[in-house]
């Protein structure tokens, strides 16, 4: 827990914040900041580390797509690429099997799995859109090897204070 006497300060900049009716202004950011936003003693701001991702995330809504870390993002991303191939070659083999064999129950399964590959496509499109937005490029391949190197700089991230030292020491 954070003691009172320490200086309320910007998540970006590191400036003290003005304080006025539990809003917080930053003066070098010139922006406004709620109480949530607000970090203590220059730290800067955490960023969640989670190296794992649940297969319920598929089913987010955008806006709770957007919540996500860009780590998150891009193992779901991997994820639901893999699962989107999958679902392609299941549609290629009822398409196949309808043909060859005439028979007309495969139709319906070709249609499900179609459905539900147009699904997985709008879902990934949303990704790789929220990433492009975040990252200025979407990655044309993500292995294990890339989430590995990202997560690994992540933990190796700056945690320094953002302070500036104004005097020299032996003044």
């Amino acid at each position: 827990m954070k003691q009172r006497d320490e200086p309320v300060t910007c998540p970006y900049c590191g400036s003290i914040l003005v304080v006025r009716e539990r809003k917080y202004f930053c003066g070098f950011c010139d922006m406004i900041l709620g109480e949530h936003q607000i970090q203590h003693n220059h730290e800067r701001i955490s960023v969640r580390i989670r190296d794992f991702v649940l297969d319920s995330y598929m089913e987010k809504s955008t806006p709770e797509l957007m919540r996500l870390s860009t780590f998150e993002l891009l193992s779901l991303l991997k994820t639901i690429r893999a699962e989107r191939t999958d679902i392609y070659r299941y549609l290629n083999v009822f398409y196949r099997v309808r043909i060859k064999e005439d028979i007309e129950e495969f139709r319906e399964k070709e249609e499900e799995a179609g459905q539900e590959y147009e699904g997985i496509t709008r879902k990934m499109f949303v990704i790789e859109n929220i990433l492009r937005q975040r990252l200025g490029y979407v990655p044309h391949r993500i292995s294990r090897e890339y989430l590995e190197k990202y997560l690994e700089a992540m933990r190796r991230d700056k945690k320094s204070p953002m302070l500036i030292k104004q005097k020299r020491k032996n003044q």
